[in-house]
């Protein structure tokens, strides 16, 4: 079993409609995958102005249902302040990055240059 940290970026591309991220949605769902996101990414997604329609709202909570939610434990807080003092990392990224550390996991990322420096965490970008 293969585990993997979804990055916002992916989110936010799949809610979008884009077809490269619908395929990787399918392509994940018919693999053995267990799949994580990290509670910062749901912050990330729900703050977007369109969760003021609560059908949007609704829509994401939905999807991020049928994953794992990670919620930020101690470990994972004291390694994401290593990881954006050290590599100069924003707050959330590091979390995001921690998450993938503390998971034993792939990050899935578009953005692979905001977390390029952090040697400790594998990243994989999807399409």
């Amino acid at each position: 079993m293969n585990n993997i940290v979804l990055d916002t970026d992916i989110f936010i591309d799949f809610l979008r409609g884009f077809e490269k991220a619908k395929i990787f949605f399918e392509e994940i769902k018919n693999e053995e995958y267990l799949v994580y996101f990290s509670a910062v990414t749901e912050t990330e997604l729900i703050s977007g102005k369109e969760c003021n329609k609560i059908e949007r709202k609704a829509e994401i909570l939905k999807i991020l249902a049928n994953f794992n939610k990670v919620l930020v434990s101690n470990e994972i807080a004291i390694k994401a302040g290593d990881f954006s003092r050290i590599h100069n990392v924003e707050t959330a990224d590091a979390i995001i990055a921690a998450t993938a550390f503390a998971m034993k996991a792939k990050l899935i990322t578009r953005n692979a240059d905001d977390y390029k420096n952090i040697r400790e965490v594998t990243l994989k970008v999807p399409y």
